[in-house]
């Protein structure tokens, strides 16, 4: 049962690891053509390395794109329906230019900033910030292990002492 016990035990422990809950979950941004039908909505957006960027609007007056300086993305000839999504990768980070076609000479246009995920998990943990996040660290567990079985060896021991008086 003893041997069992902690078998179990040493087999959940080199399972867990170090457990993060923390989840890089992606996210969907929109970008949209404002009331004064010459002007992206918001014009500049900071995101995260594998979040999407949508560009969308209806019913607009003139027909509008979104293209961006390097051709990175392009949704296209202008329409006055656009439905269109870029997703930024992983190791695209930087800014990212982007106007419409028929309107840029008038200022619409916009920037997005792809900050790097790893550097900024980086910058949070340099800083001296701390940021919430859910962790359980293998040192920790392997305390609380110790313990668990210090304790439990403990009433084990004195249980045997009861016995034998």
């Amino acid at each position: 049962m003893k041997k069992s016990f902690l078998v179990l035990v040493l087999v959940m422990q080199l399972l867990c690891g170090d457990l993060i809950l923390e989840e890089n979950v992606s996210k969907e941004h929109t970008v949209t053509v404002d009331g004064t039908n010459l002007r992206f909505y918001p014009d500049s957006l900071t995101i995260n390395e594998g979040d999407t960027v949508k560009f969308m609007w209806g019913g607009e007056i003139l027909p509008h794109n979104s293209v961006e300086e390097n051709g990175v993305f392009d949704s296209g000839e202008p329409e006055r329906e656009v439905d269109y999504s870029y997703t930024f990768g992983f190791e695209e980070a930087g800014s990212y230019n982007y106007f419409c076609e028929p309107h840029q000479a008038v200022g619409m246009d916009g920037v997005i900033t792809v900050v790097d995920v790893e550097q900024q998990e980086m910058i949070v943990e340099t800083s001296g910030e701390v940021e919430e996040k859910s962790s359980i660290p293998f040192v920790e567990i392997s305390i609380l292990t110790i313990l668990f079985l210090m304790i439990f060896m403990r009433v084990k021991i004195s249980g045997i002492d009861e016995i034998k008086d």
